[in-house]
């Protein structure tokens, strides 16, 4: 029998009251000290003590160091004198792979230490699963600790955090330390930190949903970054409280945006012939009236009225594209949705006429304003009916539809071309996929992108030989 020794403790008594020993059925034994001082076997019984061959009959009058292993019997012989110093010991031991958790307490008579009791359970099984519990413990530590996004822990009724890991300190330049003594608002720009008031007042109110959000991150030497977080709420010792992951997506955002910016260019560009023809008409006309206005030393008012006119359409035409491709800082403001596409209806109806199509428009006359950045979907809009016009080669009529649809708003752009084969709708909006010769299906990806920062969505419903709809459905805010 091979006994290997894992650690005791010594627990001084406390007028001479012991701890009640539990699960004593397992192994409980009995010794005392011969005229030599040595410890000697009195009694040994219990369920254990029969598994091992350690019972009374087998072992009473020997000595302990005969009964124990050899090897280490000095260590051994040591921790069982320690009763006879006043001390209540446990031993932690093993037999192979099973685990034994022993307590050896001194007997007292007329103050003086006569014998000593042990007990002994078997505590395998709580020691595997205590290994298993700290595997455990220490793999999602080290998940969290170790991973490439940002990690926090923030008690609901308090807006400090309770835990940041090494990567969002990393992301922010902060310390763990310095991280904990400050709050979410900390890390947000002045400009953006109502938004995280308003997500910590949600969450005060019981409302128990994830939150996805972006917003621009302040570091601490005010480097300002673009950041996504996802966070929902769970109970940390006890309390409500907020978890989420953080990632920075600054060259994410900058990898978009040249996307969307190299796609608006594209569109720009296979619009430039419509937009030039539409510029040289108006050109005509006022070259036209001012070789007649030579001919009328006086003047004729209704000349310059039509050429103000022409003058106007050009102006609007050039703002149009300026306001498309000209590089602004994304806001979002209130904005007429029908006025938006008004404007992008007069833009497009040059390219619809070398197309041999018209555009048909159906407004409702009670259109809510709507929170966005105008250029944006000024540019989801002119992709849209692009592709629908273009979607006619032989002609055609595309119609605009504005409603409300609940409490969002409802834009669709229905054309009549050949439609799109049901295998291919799953697949708008993947980079690259099309369904045109000469495209390279940025378009959508981009305009898809941009109504998702809007809140919204964009649906496509098509019959082969009918024609297709892309609906963009837009919060009301």
């Amino acid at each position: 029998m091979q006994i290997r020794n894992v650690g005791y403790w010594a627990i001084p008594p406390k007028n001479d009251a012991f701890r009640t020993v539990e699960n004593i059925h397992n192994h409980i034994f009995k010794y005392s000290r011969n005229k030599k001082g040595e410890p000697i076997a009195i009694l040994s019984e219990g369920k254990l003590a029969h598994e091992l061959g350690l019972t009374t009959a087998t072992v009473k009058g020997k000595r302990l160091q005969d009964i124990l292993l050899k090897s280490n019997e000095e260590d051994i012989m040591t921790i069982f004198n320690k009763p006879y110093q006043g001390m209540v010991v446990e031993i932690e031991s093993a037999i192979g792979d099973r685990i034994f958790w022993t307590t050896l307490s001194p007997i007292y008579s007329d103050h003086e230490i006569t014998e000593v009791v042990g007990t002994t359970l078997e505590i395998t099984e709580r020691k595997q699963m205590e290994r298993q519990l700290l595997e455990a413990e220490e793999l999602y530590r080290s998940l969290v600790e170790d991973t490439l996004v940002g990690v926090f822990i923030a008690y609901v009724e308090h807006p400090g955090f309770v835990y940041v890991n090494p990567r969002l300190a990393e992301i922010y330049g902060y310390t763990q330390d310095e991280m904990v003594k400050m709050t979410a608002a900390d890390l947000v720009i002045p400009d953006q930190r109502a938004v995280i008031q308003t997500h910590q007042q949600r969450r005060l109110e019981g409302d128990l949903s994830s939150i996805r959000h972006q917003f621009r991150g302040l570091c601490k030497n005010q480097t300002i970054i673009d950041v996504e977080v996802l966070q929902k709420t769970t109970i940390y010792k006890g309390k409500p409280a907020v978890i989420g992951i953080l990632q920075d997506v600054t060259d994410r955002k900058q990898a978009e945006e040249l996307i969307r910016k190299s796609e608006l260019l594209s569109v720009v560009g296979q619009m430039a012939a419509g937009v030039a023809h539409e510029i040289r008409n108006p050109l005509t006309s006022l070259k036209g009236f001012v070789q007649l206005l030579q001919a009328f030393p006086n003047g004729k008012a209704e000349y310059y009225q039509i050429m103000l006119s022409e003058l106007d359409r050009i102006e609007f035409i050039i703002s149009e594209f300026l306001v498309l491709a000209k590089p602004q800082v994304v806001i979002h403001q209130p904005r007429h949705i029908q006025r938006m596409l008004e404007q992008i209806v007069m833009l497009a109806d040059t390219h619809a006429i070398l197309h041999n199509v018209q555009i048909v428009t159906q407004f409702s006359s009670d259109l809510p304003m709507i929170t966005c950045e105008e250029k944006q979907l000024k540019q989801v809009f002119l992709n849209l009916m692009k592709n629908a016009i273009e979607s006619m080669p032989e002609g055609g009529v595309v119609t605009v539809t504005a409603k409300q649809d609940g409490d969002m708003l409802l834009i669709i752009f229905t054309d009549q071309g050949c439609g799109i084969p049901e295998e291919s709708l799953e697949k708008l909006g993947e980079p690259f996929f099309t369904t045109k010769e000469t495209g390279t299906g940025l378009g959508l990806m981009v305009s898809h992108k941009i109504i998702a920062d809007h809140g919204g969505k964009i649906h496509v419903r098509s019959q082969m030989g009918k024609g297709t709809s892309f609906e963009v459905q837009l919060p009301m805010r």
